[in-house]
């Protein structure tokens, strides 16, 4: 029986894989991670723009 026969590999990179995707999700599930997950998500709705950005200091091109 080889040891690093590579459906041994397969099988362990699938199973740590699997490991630590369920810790994520439970990760993200968790009840003391949703007051800072709700609040960077409201983030994009909190932020004031400093500036209109480049594309309003740009003077317009003349069309051909």
């Amino acid at each position: 029986m080889d040891l690093f026969n590579i459906n041994y590999v397969r099988a362990a990179v699938t199973l740590v894989s699997f490991i630590t995707f369920g810790g994520i999700v439970v990760w993200a599930l968790s009840k003391r991670n949703k007051a800072a997950f709700d609040e960077a998500a409201m983030l994009p709705f909190l932020a004031e723009p400093e500036h209109s950005g480049p594309a309003a200091t740009v003077a317009p091109t003349k069309e051909i």
